[in-house]
């Protein structure tokens, strides 16, 4: 039993490392990881296949099968330990450095071939080496089939597999943890059955769940804690207990032992060096590559579980193996360490990490899912517009959600409705869902007319499009707060003509207050300030936006949305900060008595700083800063007075006694303002 449960953290580990594998990674330094990939497996290789042929027949498990075991222990010699180089480069924040990418993808693609290797190697031991050309030529025809499958079908059917699971079993970390075990076990028995290790199966899958957005860090953070927390244990005291110390006491292991350590870690190093050389890297650059690429890890401990589970090392040469593995896992640390803090950064380098950095920390690098409930008003057409935009270059799935108020009761309990939501969701490919109820003709034709409406204004590819339709059980607000709190991370609302006016009610209406109020993520909510009458909302065309800033957090998710949307239609964003000359204490710190030119100063900062993100991202910036005692009316006279197409304010939810207040200004803006108008909300301090 203890076996079976180590062969699972087994498995679990090889999804780990297949999660960890970033393929658009490899393909962008694809000639540096290629050469330097290259260069670490065929010399380790080639020197552990001739090591294999000269060691005593004691160390093989077979005398006949000297072919298979040299084979296996040129393998062996050729993995590399992601993890163990990861760690070491996060630790000293060179993850993101040229030298930092290369070594991973260099990493990533050594395993990658060297898994492969091993499921080669693995068919050969079972077949004999009586029939190795045979065995090795059906082997390649399925690891070919296999490969091709998985790599051109693989990422559409997983995709399409995580969509359903979100859509009619929800999107939690537990059930996407589920999801993936069931794909790598499936996929890992039809390796196994077909000749191949079940552990290719399995890192095929990390590698294709990986490149799912839906499977994002929080999944991924669950599936790694149940791995390495429960199971990779299990697995590391299981590989242990077959570790047999006492075989070192025999001078001959000794040698031996010695030996394979040597030309392990010189193989490794000799190879990976010199391939980065070729490539064009520095000394330094080859140095760290071979150092880094030097470490076996658990990775070394799996390749030598298999190898004794398929009887092809000795208990002895397992120990070794072993040895190998906790060495070079030492060594290299130090070794990587040394040698990266010889590379210097390069001007192109620093300009990139800035981007990035910028990127990280944005709002919208952080936004995977979005949901836009509609209806088809003219505000809800005008969001899915500007989301569609902002979707298009960053793969930002977006649901449409039809919710139906006809008032049709959904039939049956809870899980009745929940079994046939999944049942359903067998025949549905995500365009229309129904959650019971409302199943007339007349229905189905207004949700489906609508949806096609809200698609054809998104203009987005298909797989980041998913279309649902809800009965309303009571009210709308509820129906779409239930869909909510299925893992989105944005919400897209049309304010829907239902502009209040009174200081005692709702700005938005009712029901858009009401989601306000208890929306756990961000919210944008769309005003086109156009006739309600309009059916089809037309192509908008914006060349003018106007962005007021006082520098909050919620003022740069605005900032990053105006880029956004500027980037689309070559638009120029001008940011403004209406300095106010009553309330300049209150604007800028509660107490203190500040100089106009004191004020005018700080606003400049703030309107710099947000422009530097749109000028990285290549955007067309004017900044403004001016004195006024009202500045939302100097805002609107200045949006009137420049024929600006489009206004996007920053929001802070702000608690009332009755109603979610964003603001006098805000709401002010919003009702008086000549142009449509973007509100993008911030729950920080509405709890």
């Amino acid at each position: 039993m203890i076996e079976a449960v180590s062969w699972i953290g087994l498995i679990m580990l090889l999804i780990v490392t297949g999660l960890e594998t970033d393929l658009e990674l490899i393909i962008s330094r694809a000639k540096s990881a290629t050469y330097t990939a290259l260069g670490g497996i065929i010399i380790p290789f080639a020197m552990g296949v001739a090591l294999g042929y000269v060691l005593p027949g004691q160390f093989l498990a077979n005398d006949g099968q000297r072919l298979v075991f040299s084979l296996f222990i040129g393998t062996a010699l050729s993995i590399s330990a992601i993890p163990v180089i990861a760690k070491v480069l996060i630790d000293m924040g060179m993850m993101h450095r040229d030298v930092g990418q290369i070594t991973i993808a260099s990493g990533m693609l050594n395993d990658t071939i060297g898994w492969v290797m091993l499921a080669l190697v693995a068919s050969l031991a079972r077949t004999g080496s009586e029939q190795a050309l045979g065995a090795a030529g059906v082997t390649l025809v399925w690891l070919v089939i296999i490969l091709g499958v998985s790599f051109t079908l693989g990422p559409r059917l997983t995709e399409w597999l995580f969509r359903w699971v979100d859509a009619t079993l929800g999107s939690d970390d537990l059930t996407k943890t589920t999801v993936v075990m069931i794909l790598a076990l499936g996929v890992g028995t039809i390796t196994h059955y077909l000749g191949l290790e079940a552990v290719l199966g399995a890192f095929i899958v990390g590698v294709l769940v990986g490149q799912v957005r839906r499977f994002d860090s929080s999944a991924r953070h669950t599936f790694e804690v149940i791995s390495l927390g429960i199971f990779a244990p299990i697995f590391f005291a299981t590989a242990g207990l077959r570790v047999d110390l006492t075989t070192w006491a025999d001078p001959v292991v000794m040698l031996a032992g010695i030996t394979v350590l040597a030309v392990a870690i010189a193989g490794k190093f000799i190879g990976s060096f010199i391939g980065a050389r070729a490539a064009g890297l520095s000394t330094w650059e080859g140095i760290a590559m071979g150092s880094g690429l030097n470490a076996r890890g658990a990775l070394e401990l799996i390749v030598a579980t298999v190898g004794l589970s398929i009887g092809v090392l000795t208990t002895t040469m397992y120990t070794i193996i072993v040895t190998v593995a906790i060495v070079t896992s030492l060594i290299a640390p130090p070794l990587l360490r040394l040698s990266l803090s010889r590379i210097e950064l390069s001007a192109d380098e620093v300009d990139r990490l800035e981007r990035e950095e910028l990127e990280r920390q944005s709002f919208l690098g952080g936004v995977i899912r979005v949901l836009l409930p509609t209806q088809c008003s003219v505000d809800s057409q005008l969001a899915a517009q500007l989301l569609g935009h902002i979707a298009r270059n960053r793969e930002i799935e977006i649901t449409s959600m039809y919710v139906d108020t006809d008032g049709t009761e959904p039939s049956g309990t809870p899980l009745v409705r929940r079994i046939k939501r999944v049942v359903d969701g067998f025949g549905v490919s995500d365009t229309v869902q129904s959650d019971g109820g409302a199943n007339t003709q007349q229905v189905y034709e207004q949700s489906e007319d609508c949806l096609d409406l809200i698609d054809a204004q998104i203009d987005i590819p298909n797989k980041q499009l998913r279309n649902i339709v809800r009965t309303a059980e009571t009210t709308v607000s509820e129906s779409v707060l239930d869909e909510v709190s299925d893992s989105y991370d944005l919400v897209a609302l049309g304010a829907d003509g239902q502009l209040e006016y009174s200081p005692d009610e709702p700005l938005f209406g009712m029901a858009i207050d009401n989601l306000v109020q208890a929306t756990p993520c961000p919210i944008l909510i769309a005003v086109s300030n156009m006739s309600q009458t309009t059916k089809t909302l037309p192509e908008l065309s914006i060349q003018r936006i106007l962005l007021p800033t006082i520098g909050t957090e919620y003022s740069r998710r605005a900032a990053e949305i105006s880029f956004e949307v500027a980037t689309a239609y070559d638009a120029t964003v001008e940011i403004t900060h209406i300095v106010n000359r009553s309330q300049l204490g209150d604007l800028y710190m509660s107490g203190t008595d500040r100089s106009i030119s004191e004020a005018i100063d700080l606003a400049e900062s703030i309107v710099d700083r947000e422009a530097e993100i749109g000028q990285t991202m290549g955007v067309n910036v004017r900044t403004n800063v001016s004195v006024g005692t009202k500045p939302e009316r100097t805002l609107i006279e200045r949006a009137t007075i420049n024929e600006t197409d489009l206004i996007v304010l920053g929001s802070e939810v702000r608690p009332g006694s009755r109603r979610a207040f964003f603001g006098h200004r805000v709401e002010y803006i919003v009702k008086n303002a000549p142009c449509p108008v973007l509100v993008i909300c911030s729950k920080q301090s509405y709890q």
